[in-house]
């Protein structure tokens, strides 16, 4: 009854569709230096993606940094939103949920933030990712992914974009996830689950198929293929194809759009996908993960080289 209660029926649909046409007539401006809620001073306005709009703010209360996410007050994904970041909120990988306040006409959420996306690194001129840690930022990713599934979450949009990499006070780099805009209940309904044509998204997800928990695990294995250079869905990449043909044809034969040092990712692919007709077995994709170099620990630190003057990130 709970997933019933979160899944949208068509009239909801067509709600939000109106709001996302509206929200220009409906929202409020912020400007920088805003300070919103008596707490969270406006840094700048980042973006309007699915609905939502994003911001960097400052919180005044404890000083540190956080993302501010402002929605249509009618919008039917407030809540479960607010859900995803109540029981997953501070979950190693996972921002903290901060605040949720009404103002300006919108709701906000309020939520940690840290970190360069994986998707500046990748379009860094030197970028090069080895594949030692390419193994090791897999492994973090299948590690974060799991723990949200355990809470009943899937995360539906794990790409480069929504990828975080941050650096502890112990030197560490950590890795996080940061958008939740598709993140739902796992098992809801279909009318809960629009098609999606990224290149980071599966066969099945692509053909509009439920997703499920093994599509968010095929995600990360296409995020590591992109830290190795190999881009089989690419928009660049075989033109002619549509984004369905080309995951149909790496589906038929992962192997022929791979380089010898990436062979064992179309393994990991094709052990994923036939687990998709049974259940899905964490254990057995991280034994996988820890196969591609014999006596390698995939949980050993991420090498990098950082210059927090101007805060510019390289993984080697």
């Amino acid at each position: 009854m709970e997933n019933e209660r979160r899944c949208f029926t068509p009239s909801e649909e067509v709600k939000i569709l109106i709001h996302f046409r509206n929200i220009e007539k409906k929202r409020s401006y912020v400007q920088n230096g805003a300070v919103l809620n008596d707490r969270y001073k406006i840094d700048n306005y980042v973006g309007d993606w699915n609905g939502e709009r994003f911001f960097y703010a400052r919180d005044l209360q404890v000083d540190k940094p956080v993302i501010l996410k402002a929605f249509d007050p009618e919008d039917p994904r407030i809540d479960a939103h607010i859900e995803l970041f109540k029981e997953c909120g501070g979950l190693q990988g996972i921002p903290t949920f901060v605040d949720h306040f009404t103002t300006l006409g919108s709701e906000f959420i309020a939520h940690s933030h840290t970190g360069i996306r994986l998707q500046g690194i990748l379009n860094d001129r030197l970028f090069h990712i080895s594949k030692e840690n390419t193994i090791r930022i897999g492994y973090r990713l299948f590690r974060i992914i799991q723990s949200t599934h355990l809470k009943g979450f899937l995360h539906r949009d794990i790409r480069p974009l929504t990828i975080m990499f941050d650096v502890a006070q112990n030197g560490e780099l950590c890795v996080n996830l940061s958008y939740f805009g598709h993140a739902t209940r796992i098992y809801a309904p279909s009318l809960n689950n629009p098609v999606f044509l990224q290149p980071f998204h599966s066969l099945n997800v692509t053909r509009g198929e439920i997703y499920t928990r093994i599509d968010d695990y095929l995600s990360i294995v296409f995020v590591m293929l992109t830290c190795q250079t190999v881009n089989p869905f690419h928009f660049n990449t075989n033109r002619h194809l549509t984004a369905l043909e080309k995951k149909e044809n790496f589906h038929a034969n992962p192997y022929a759009a791979l380089t010898p040092e990436t062979m064992w990712l179309g393994d990991l692919y094709l052990q994923l996908e036939e687990m998709r007709a049974d259940r899905i077995s964490h254990l057995q994709a991280m034994t996988a993960v820890r196969r591609a170099i014999p006596g390698f620990d995939p949980q050993s630190a991420i090498t990098y080289h950082y210059d927090a003057e101007n805060g510019h990130l390289l993984i080697d």
